[in-house]
């Protein structure tokens, strides 16, 4: 004991906090609010001795009397005013940190770590982060571009919640995956070069013409120089950039042609000098993915964003088919 009487810091107080519990606080709550074990037992639907056996326990925890007992019901002693007071302030505090918590339970509220590759991040995802940020304004987006394999990678090792790419390199490698966008590969030219006009081309058509690509690194380039070999050619770039932005300026400019997804494409035509013409390839068709590690190692506001984005898939296709 201190000189002043009161419990050191380490002293009886410590245990005493140890052996309180919910339950028995809880129930003291309710018999103190309705003056009577027998209406505190009702709320609790339990037995009135169960409610009773507790107080008492809880009465040897404190070491005083808590209530006075009567015929006529209960009523708390001082110690018992004390305990009813700040019983009910912990109680209410932590009906308050249940709520909240709910949010993140519920997929209300959280963060979403989500990797992507480059042309996802400048054609697809803002328009749908957009809108689920309106309708999810508490759940926060960490977005980061990834190279191809890299975004596997992150999600396998946890890095990341999500990761958003074409499969041409997640493809079956993927643990699990959803579709997110289907799109096709086109050729880009100025609109005074003269296969602007073709309605359709084949890869090898195009693949002495001065071209123009993303840096040497990148999964798009990759999956050219595959393609071009399959084919006995070589892709040779005269110009490397390192986003779609320029390289849809680049062919502006007349520098050479290029290949971009058509979705791209459309969204440059109509400010840029370019024109596109599909591929005739087969391969040039590809599917986004959303890949994830699995079900249960979601969280919650990750689940929400991943069916958001489905959804959005769903209605997409429900709209094409019309």
């Amino acid at each position: 004991m201190d000189p002043h009487g009161m419990p050191l810091a380490g002293g009886t107080m410590d245990p005493l906090m140890r052996r309180l519990d919910l339950t028995s606080l809880r129930l003291f709550v309710d018999a103190c609010e309705t003056r009577s074990i027998a209406a505190a037992a009702a709320r609790a639907c339990i037995v009135p001795s169960a409610v009773s056996r507790r107080i008492s326990d809880l009465e040897k925890s404190v070491g005083v009397p808590l209530l006075y007992r009567s015929p006529r019901g209960i009523t708390p002693t001082a110690a018992g005013e004390t305990v009813l007071r700040y019983a009910s302030a912990a109680l209410a505090e932590l009906q308050h940190m249940g709520t909240a918590l709910e949010r993140f339970v519920s997929g209300l509220q959280g963060t979403v770590r989500v990797v992507a590759n480059i042309s996802s991040i400048d054609q697809y995802l803002p328009e749908d982060l957009a809108a689920f940020s309106q309708t999810y304004p508490d759940v926060s987006i960490e977005l980061e571009e990834k190279r191809g394999g890299e975004i596997l990678k992150c999600v396998e090792d946890g890095t990341a919640d999500l990761g958003i790419g074409n499969d041409w390199y997640l493809g079956e490698a993927a643990a699990v995956s959803r579709p997110y966008r289907e799109d096709s590969l086109v050729a880009i030219f100025p609109r005074t070069h003269p296969m602007a006009r073709r309605h359709t081309l084949r890869f090898a058509d195009v693949l002495d013409e001065p071209l123009i690509g993303l840096h040497a690194e990148s999964a798009y380039n990759a999956k050219l120089a595959q393609q071009a070999a399959l084919i006995g050619k070589e892709i040779h770039m005269k110009v490397r950039v390192n986003s779609f932005d320029a390289l849809c300026r680049m062919v502006h400019a007349g520098l050479g042609i290029s290949f971009v997804l058509k979705q791209l494409a459309d969204m440059y035509a109509d400010i840029l000098n370019i024109a596109a013409v599909p591929l005739s390839d087969a391969w040039a068709n590809k599917r986004i993915l959303i890949a994830y590690r699995s079900e249960d190692t979601l969280s919650a506001s990750a689940r929400t964003l991943l069916e958001f984005l489905t959804r959005q898939f769903l209605t997409r296709q429900a709209n094409d088919g019309r």
